[in-house]
């Protein structure tokens, strides 16, 4: 319990001794003794004690118990390197261990967790076989290929529960992300996810695939299955979100021909940012023109970041600025974003799963869109307001700025003008719209509608797009995912067990320079030599 290699040295029915195992130069000190006692109610009483141990070091850390002991640590670490496990073993136990012993014990645990891929890799049959039985009618598709010896090994694993597609096309907007990212196993891979939003503008994952690599062919058999699934069609009338990954890009124009596509914002000034480092200004142009929400103010936009750095112009040109502009975006789905930050959200909310074996990862992603849906549905059942919290977080922040607006005439038909800095905006209360685009694009009156629906004395409310309803949010959690038994309660599944795909290699040490930056020290420091910095 202490963390000490203790052993017996006497042993009886009467007599009963224990020393500190570890031998060294000077052996420790550490000692208990006892023996039976008739004379003291029939019980053994303890005639020799020394309680302080005088040894630094325990023999029974060996490398494979310290490999069972930082397993987690190693599983979401694979570079954990020996000097850190020696710190671990310090820090937690207060013990201390060779450098050798801490080198073998990371061997060790990545054995370990490979042996638990190995086994997940081959139940992935039977983890499919398990999700069709208890949940009937979802999308498991599971791919193999056949190596030249004959032996079937993992290709790719696509996932879509019947709760989450049969509540998406029922109540969900008509946008959706699609994003992919690395898995952090010793087997590597990509996950790829397509994620939704609610009524409140949150996450609402529905589907999620692993593959080997992120390229055109697996992002199309994605694709593919995500629009069976979701009954996309041929996109008309869906938005769709993603980053301007050269394979995805070409699988959605296959797939989808009459989808609105919007690329991500921070990925495009992210490219370009990185050819023109050192310019704070081009920040604020660059998001001047993207968050432009008419045509306007996005030429207005484009014409002062030109005048401030004709290159940085043509480079945006040529990643075509209409695809993650406002202006240009599609009303349909009620919504504004042209950022891909909902999937990179929902990415880095699974890094921890992502260290996991296959199954694990699988069944971890499962478990956390349970208790999302648990968690908001809970929240709902008090939740009385007519709209989501989205609606009134926008109305209070197009208030705050409807001071600004001047209400100037009513015209025919429901049709006001409102002047904002000199600007007039033609605000269409029955079409529910205005010229600046806001209203059109996100449901929710703009400051513009605001003024108007003011001076009506009318309730913003009744203004909203029916996307946001409260009835509607709480019937997007109204149903959940099933669970699914424990791996030991399998049914074995017809055919071959599936191997793991084939293992990057193990790079050598990573860091020659710093190691050659301290034996360089070294020697400076023992010939005396005067240094400022290394």
């Amino acid at each position: 319990m202490g963390g000490w290699n203790v052993k017996y040295t006497r042993w009886g029915n009467d007599i009963s001794e224990a020393k500190c195992a570890v031998v060294g130069e000077v052996p420790c000190t550490w000692r208990i003794y006892c023996s039976y006692e008739k004379s003291v109610h029939h019980q053994y009483m303890v005639k020799s004690f020394q309680e302080e141990h005088s040894c630094t070091s325990c023999k029974l850390l060996t490398d494979s118990v310290i490999g069972r002991l930082l397993i987690n640590e190693v599983r979401h670490d694979n570079a954990l390197m020996p000097r850190a496990i020696q710190d671990i073993i310090q820090e937690r136990y207060n013990l201390t261990v060779t450098h050798d012993i801490a080198r073998k014990a990371r061997k060790r645990a990545l054995d370990m967790i490979s042996e638990e891929f190995d086994e997940q890799f081959a139940r992935i049959k039977d983890y499919k076989e398990q999700i069709l039985e208890s949940n009937p009618e979802s999308m498991v598709d599971l791919v193999t290929t056949i190596r030249d010896d004959g032996v079937e090994i993992f290709d790719k694993f696509y996932v879509c529960f019947k709760a989450l597609k049969t509540i998406w096309r029922a109540y969900c907007r008509t946008i959706f992300r699609i994003d992919g990212c690395f898995m952090k196993s010793t087997s590597k891979g990509q996950l790829l996810a397509a994620v939704g939003r609610d009524a409140n503008n949150q996450i609402y994952p529905v589907a999620w695939e692993i593959v080997q690599v992120e390229d055109a062919d697996n992002w199309k058999w994605f694709i593919q299955r995500v629009k069976s699934d979701l009954d996309l069609k041929n996109g008309e009338g869906f938005t769709l979100i993603s980053d301007k990954q050269k394979g995805l890009i070409k699988a959605v124009e296959e797939e989808f021909p009459h989808i609105k596509h919007r690329t991500c914002t921070r990925h495009i000034y992210g490219n370009i940012k990185k050819l023109h480092p050192n310019k704070p200004k081009f920040k604020h142009l660059f998001w001047a023109v993207a968050n432009s929400f008419n045509e306007v103010d996005y030429k207005a936009a484009l014409k002062e970041l030109k005048a401030f750095d004709s290159q940085i112009y043509d480079d945006l040109m040529v990643r075509d600025p209409t695809s993650c502009t406002h202006a240009f975006f599609s009303t349909t789905s009620s919504c504004e974003d042209g950022l891909n930050n909902f999937s990179e959200s929902y990415n880095s909310g699974l890094k921890k799963s992502r260290s996991l074996p296959l199954v694990g990862m699988l069944e971890t992603m499962r478990r956390q869109a349970m208790v999302r849906i648990k968690v908001r549905k809970k929240k709902l059942v008090k939740y009385e307001a007519k709209y989501s919290l989205k609606v009134a977080k926008t109305i209070a922040e197009e208030t705050k700025n409807r001071k600004w607006c001047k209400k100037r005439t009513l015209g025919p038909n429901g049709v006001s003008e409102v002047e904002e800095n000199s600007t007039s905006h033609t605000v269409n209360m029955d079409r529910r719209t205005c010229t600046c685009r806001r209203w059109d694009l996100t449901g929710i009156p703009c400051r513009h509608a605001l003024k108007v629906i003011q001076d009506k004395k009318l309730n913003a409310e009744n203004f909203v797009a029916d996307c946001y309803l409260t009835t509607l949010w709480k019937q997007q959690y109204s149903d959940s995912v099933t669970l699914v038994e424990g791996m030991k309660f399998w049914k074995e599944a017809y055919g071959s067990q599936i191997q793991p795909p084939a293992r990057p290699d193990e790079k050598g040490r990573k860091s020659r320079i710093q190691r050659r930056g301290r034996n360089r020290f070294m020697s400076l420091l023992l010939k005396g030599r005067k240094f400022v910095n290394i």
